[in-house]
C-alpha cells in the first residue's frame, strides 16, 4: 500500500507494480498528482504548482524519457527587471542564463503523473479517502480510511509507505506502534514543500514583453509577487506571466478583489500597461489547502529536508518513507520526490526477498 499518489507514490507505485507486486494507491485528494497541478483548458495548460525541473537532475529527466515527456527550456531571452524599493522606478537588470537549464514539461507537468498512474493496474489509485491510521504488526499493516461521507474501512497490506508530507503524516495519521520520538521530531520540524506558497498567473492575449526585448523574469522588494517568470506555452500559444506573493502577511490576508488589484498593478510597473489588464487570471493558494498545510509555519533557511531517519524502514521493514522532503538529494523538487520513490520501492523490494 501506498499512500499519497503525488510524483513521490505513483514512482513508488510504478515500480513496484513492474517487479510483479500488488499495490493501492490510496489518495486524499480527488485528483492524483499532489503539489503537481496542471490546469488545462482545450489546447492550453498551465502549471499551477510544480513546475520546472533542472538539466542535471538525472532520476526525473531519466523517468521522464522512459515517459515519452517532452521539455523545453524555460524562457529567459532578454533582460529582466528588478524592483528594489517603493516608488522608485523598476530597472532593467542583465541575467546571465541559468546553469543548470531549467526546464519544463510541454503539456504541464501533472501529465508525467497521469502518464505513471496509467501504467497502473485499473482501480489500483483510489482517490478522495484520507488514511488516518497505520498499524503495524507482525503479519503486515492494518490501514484505517475514510472517504468523504467519513465513512471508515480498513485495508490490509504487507507493508505501507506513506508518501505525503512528513509535517501532515504527523498530524493526521495514527501510528501504532507510536513512532520513536526522534522520528517525530523530525516530521514535525521538516518544512513542507510550497506549504507557504500562492501562485499568482496572468494570461495574455500575446507575450508582448518578448516583443520588448523582455525575459518576463522580474525581482521585486516591494510586492505583492517576489518574483515574476514567463510562462508561456512551449508552442506560445498561451502568453503568461506568473509570479509567487510575497510571504508578508498583510498582502496574504487581503480579500481577493484587493490582492487581484495589488498584482495586477505590480504587473503594469513591471512590464507596462498592457500587463496590467490580463484576459484571465488564476491563483492557487497551497497554504490554505488542508493536504498540502496544516498551518503556516516560517522555518529558518536553510530548509532541512532529507532527515536520515526517513531513509530507515520501520516495523521489521512494515513502514516506508517516500515524498520530497525526505530525499536527501534534490529535496523539495520533482528531482527529490522521484529519489525518494525509487529508494522506497527497492526498500519494500529487498524485504520481500
Amino acid at each position: 500500500m501506498v499512500v499519497g499518489a503525488g510524483l513521490a507514490g505513483l514512482t513508488t507505485a510504478d515500480a513496484l507494480h513492474a517487479a510483479g507486486l500488488a499495490v493501492t494507491v490510496v489518495e486524499a485528494r480527488p485528483s492524483i498528482g499532489g503539489r503537481i497541478k496542471t490546469l488545462v483548458e482545450g489546447d492550453s495548460w498551465l502549471d499551477l504548482g510544480a513546475t520546472w525541473h533542472w538539466s542535471n537532475q538525472s532520476h526525473i529527466r531519466s523517468l521522464a524519457a522512459e515517459l515519452g515527456m517532452e521539455a523545453f527550456p524555460q524562457f529567459r531571452d532578454g533582460r529582466a527587471v528588478a524592483e528594489e524599493a517603493q516608488n522608485v522606478a523598476p530597472r532593467l537588470v542583465d541575467v546571465p542564463p541559468p546553469s543548470p537549464a531549467e526546464l519544463r514539461f510541454a503539456g504541464g507537468a501533472q501529465a508525467l503523473c497521469h502518464r505513471l498512474a496509467g501504467r497502473l493496474p485499473a482501480q489500483a489509485v483510489v482517490l478522495s479517502t484520507d488514511v488516518v491510521a497505520i498499524s503495524a504488526e507482525t503479519s503486515g499493516v492494518h490501514v484505517s480510511v475514510a472517504d468523504r461521507d467519513g465513512r471508515e474501512s480498513k485495508l490490509s497490506s504487507r507493508f505501507a509507505v506513506v508518501a505525503v508530507p512528513p509535517r501532515l503524516a504527523w498530524a493526521g495519521i495514527t501510528f501504532t506502534p507510536a513512532l520513536p520520538d526522534a522520528l517525530a521530531d523530525a516530521m514535525q520540524g521538516t518544512p513542507t514543500w510550497m506549504a507557504t506558497a500562492v501562485k499568482c498567473i496572468a494570461v495574455y492575449d500575446s507575450p508582448f514583453w518578448r516583443d520588448a526585448g523582455l525575459s518576463g523574469l522580474a525581482f521585486s522588494r516591494v510586492g505583492p509577487l517576489v518574483e515574476v517568470h514567463d510562462g508561456c506555452t512551449d508552442d506560445g500559444s498561451t502568453a503568461v506571466l506568473w509570479g509567487f506573493l510575497s510571504a508578508g502577511h498583510d498582502v496574504r490576508d487581503l480579500d481577493v478583489e484587493r490582492r487581484t488589484e495589488a498584482v495586477f498593478a505590480q504587473l503594469g510597473r513591471l512590464f507596462g500597461p498592457e500587463a496590467a489588464d490580463p484576459v484571465r487570471y488564476y491563483e492557487r493558494d497551497w497554504s490554505n489547502d488542508p493536504y498540502t498545510n496544516d498551518v503556516v509555519v516560517w522555518f529558518d533557511d536553510p530548509v532541512a529536508y532529507g532527515h536520515p531517519a526517513f531513509a530507515e524502514p520501520l516495523f521489521g521493514g512494515r513502514l516506508i518513507w517516500a515524498g520530497t522532503e525526505t530525499a536527501d538529494v534534490g529535496a523539495g523538487h520533482m528531482e527529490g520526490a522521484v529519489r525518494s520513490g525509487r529508494r522506497a520501492a527497492a526498500q519494500v523490494l529487498a524485504l520481500q526477498q
